[in-house]
């Protein structure tokens, strides 16, 4: 019997090729599209999961003081992991991580060789133990058994050493530290949150013998005992800032604890950590809604086209029921029509899906591959999609047709009102309805992009390069290399920085009176050279921060932003000029030498806060990074110029760079990946609208073809016909439109409210959506209702 099924659904999609065309063709888009989305949210899903004791594992944020806005953050203090392990006796264990120099590029050289490193954590040996790792040269319990230790991953172990045994090889660390290899792990997998390529002991470190309660610039994980209750531990860890803090210098109120698995999707507000893998849980859940209407439109083509196509062979199923077919039979004929089309679509979706996983990868900034796309668990959510499919859009000519009774079926005007032509208008109002809303959140995206991009934020990235400086070890090379970079002519200044707008500066204090306890939260970036020139700052009041380097001067020069002049009391940015503030460089002698504009150190989902460049002598934080602001078309050519006055004066370690204005654009990396994803595959799912408009249009003017040759007997014009037939699509649009505005304007004010600094919801927006969707729909019905109107009205009234 089903054999028989399937060559009856053949011959019908035989007898139909156009309409099976595009009712494949669309399936097929939209079954690539969800299959690549779901693949890559099931990636973010599935992060840390491959840790044994996953489920026992969290990371532990904090909560700032009121001075501090309450903001959480997940760097804490050293001291706080320690603390735990031994004041709480559900702390089984505890691990504290902290990339080398804070972030700053590391310089490491093996052999005759140099090369950069990003990754470089300082970590307890804990780490080992609590987090799986596979050791594929020494072991877990020796790793950190002797003092200046390290361990790599395997592919860092293959680019330094090649395939030759790495263990017991020494390798310098910035011209600093000489470690030796004392293990080697398997890389890390793609979906784990921790990223680190080199691993030192913390403890050989002054970042793990100094235990201190003040800086924070440490993630902590703990491990719990089984039974554990987590909200009693993060009750007890808080009741240690009482203990251990005094309460002049708490500026952090509170302690959470953070489930392991819920690391990498819930991490986007609390600040910049170790890893660079990081996720958001918005752009799944937009991704998911976004492969969830992209099906909804392709089944909605299906019944489109299924419920118009029914015009065509009501007398089919008219006969089939006068000669004993009962419902059920009908039934399963239709569900096995539109199986076999379904899986038609399914197989070509897959194919379309692996051609397109590198277009996908580049667009969307993911790793996704063959294999993690064509696994089992892929394979059985692609045969329960089949079956979804299979039941959602074959449902309605199924059970509709299947119900009526036979002479209606058999009735001429069958079908041409009614419930059937409603559903259809029902149907095509959600695909207008879902195209508008993503049109409109497209444009709301890329606008919001573009004012990031062309926004004033105070100071200018443009043209502007980091060059890492850590390896040079005296201040002459410093000095030499600063000089010859000037020399060259396109080099407009050049200064040396603890760190760029917005990447690991120090968190300060400022005050106005010393008995003040209570201060300013500001962060601090020390400086030598011409600051304000290179970073395009604004000077409002005074001068630059002045070059005291190789002098000997103690006192510390402050340059501020208007937020710590209004905290300070001056009405005016001249009248602070030369005054002496309190601050935690040097609180008895640092004075203020100029004021710039408030500026956006930070992204635009933050508030400007409080921030100071200066100058001393024996800083308490070093400068990492020379900063050149230069003037060129021929960037690369400039880059190379100054890699060769790098290399000849420190051959011994390796070049590094990185653009400002990039900088600037990875702040938004989730909102750009969402924005490209989006873009693309509202594209497709208004593409496949399309496909579903054609044949809906192609079977109401085949449908109407009698009524077109009479009125043109009558002497009806062409563009009249044409109004005849798309008047009602006009309809619908206007309809679909009402209903998508206010949903629209929902979802993406909210999602503009993210930013601190946004624009408004564009009312052109909704113009582009409503054009772009009546003219793609005019075009795509117009095509055929133009073919209609043109057609000879003896051929359509030839049976009559």
């Amino acid at each position: 019997m089903i054999k028989n099924y399937i060559k009856t659904a053949w011959r019908s999609i035989r007898a139909n090729r156009f309409f099976s065309i595009l009712n494949i063709s669309g399936l097929a888009i939209g079954i690539c599209v969800s299959l690549l989305l779901f693949a890559f949210i099931r990636q973010e899903l599935s992060f840390d999961t491959m840790y044994t004791k996953s489920n026992n594992i969290y990371r532990l944020h904090m909560q700032l003081s009121a001075e501090y806005n309450r903001e959480k953050m997940i760097n804490l203090p050293n001291a706080v992991g320690p603390a735990l392990k031994s004041d709480i006796a559900q702390v089984d264990n505890m691990v504290r991580l902290v990339k080398d120099g804070f972030g700053a590029t590391a310089s490491i050289r093996a052999g005759e060789e140099n090369f950069n490193e990003r990754q470089l954590y300082l970590a307890d040996s804990t780490l080992f133990s609590i987090f799986d790792f596979q050791f594929i040269e020494g072991s877990v319990h020796t790793a950190f058994l002797n003092k200046k230790s390290i361990v790599l991953s395997q592919s860092t172990k293959e680019k330094l050493f090649g395939n030759s045994e790495a263990l017991g090889k020494l390798i310098s660390i910035n011209q600093r530290d000489t470690v030796q290899v004392t293990g080697v792990f398997k890389d890390l997998p793609a979906n784990s949150t921790l990223d680190c390529n080199m691993v030192m002991n913390i403890m050989d470190s002054w970042m793990g013998q100094n235990v201190y309660w003040s800086n924070a610039s440490y993630e902590t994980y703990i491990l719990l005992k089984k039974g554990a209750d987590p909200a009693i531990v993060a009750q007890e860890a808080t009741k240690l800032i009482d203990k251990y803090v005094e309460k002049d210098h708490r500026y952090f109120t509170e302690f959470f604890l953070q489930p392991l698995l819920k690391v990498h999707l819930y991490s986007s507000n609390l600040g910049e950590g170790v890893t660079k893998r990081m996720g958001n849980i918005d752009t799944i859940r937009t991704l998911s809604i976004l492969a969830f209407l992209v099906i909804v439109i392709a089944c909605i083509n299906y019944m489109n086209l299924a419920t118009a196509k029914s015009q065509k062979n009501a007398k089919e199923v008219g006969v089939n029921k006068v000669l004993g077919a009962t419902r059920s039979q009908l039934v399963v004929r239709f569900f096995v029509e539109t199986a076999t089309i379904s899986l038609f679509a399914m197989i070509l979706g897959v194919l379309l899906s692996v051609i397109l996983i590198p277009l996908f990868n580049t667009i969307g900034s993911t790793n996704i591959t063959i294999r993690q796309l064509l696994n089992w668990d892929m394979l059985g959510i692609l045969a329960i999609s089949w079956f979804v499919i299979t039941l959602v859009a074959g449902s309605y000519p199924a059970l509709f047709l299947s119900k009526i009774k036979s002479i209606a079926l058999m009735n001429k005007g069958y079908n041409k009102q009614g419930k059937t032509v409603l559903v259809r208008q029902i149907l095509v109002i959600c695909q207008f309805t879902i195209s508008i809303i993503l049109i409109i959140g497209i444009s709301v995206m890329l606008t919001q992009m573009n004012f990031i991009r062309n926004k004033d934020l105070g100071y200018q990235p443009e043209q502007v390069v980091s060059i890492p400086i850590r390896s040079f070890r005296s201040h002459e090379k410093l000095n030499t290399l600063n000089q010859q970079v000037q020399s060259l002519s396109n080099t407009l200044s050049t200064t040396f920085a603890q760190s760029i707008p917005g990447s690991n500066e120090s968190g300060k204090t400022t005050y106005k009176l010393t008995t003040d306890k209570q201060g300013l939260p500001t962060l601090s970036c020390v400086t030598y050279g011409k600051t304000v020139n290179t970073l395009g700052l604004k000077l409002l009041a005074g001068t630059d921060l002045p070059d005291i380097w190789g002098r000997p001067d103690s006192t510390c020069y402050v340059l501020i932003n208007e937020k710590v002049l209004k905290f300070l009391g001056y009405k005016s940015p001249g009248e602070a000029i030369g005054k002496h503030i309190v601050t935690e460089m040097s609180p008895t002698n640092s004075i203020i030498t100029g004021v710039v504009q408030d500026f956006n150190y930070s992204n635009l989902k933050s508030e400007i806060g409080g921030y100071s460049y200066y100058t001393m002598n024996d800083p308490s934080e070093s400068a990492r990074n020379l900063l050149i602001r230069y003037k060129t078309t021929d960037v690369s050519g400039y880059i190379e110029q100054v890699k060769k006055i790098y290399m000849a004066i420190a051959p011994e370690a390796a070049f590094d760079f990185s653009f400002l204005d990039q900088h600037v654009q990875n702040q938004y990396e989730n909102e750009i990946r969402s924005s490209n994803v989006m873009s693309l595959f509202s594209f497709l799912t208004l593409f496949i609208a399309c496909l579903g408009l054609l044949g809906l249009a192609a079977y109401t003017t085949e449908a109407r073809s009698k009524e077109i040759g009479i009125r043109k007997v009558l002497g009806a014009s062409v563009p009249s016909i044409i109004h005849l037939l798309s008047s009602n699509y006009i309809k619908l649009i206007i309809l679909s439109f009402l209903i998508a505005g206010p949903i629209a304007y929902y979802l993406f004010s909210n999602w503009l409210n993210d930013f601190v600094y946004h624009i408004e919801m564009p009312w052109w927006a909704y113009l582009i959506a409503i054009i772009s969707v009546a003219l793609v729909a005019f075009i795509t019905i117009g095509f055929q209702t133009f073919k209609a109107a043109l057609l000879n009205p003896v051929n359509s009234l030839r049976d009559e």
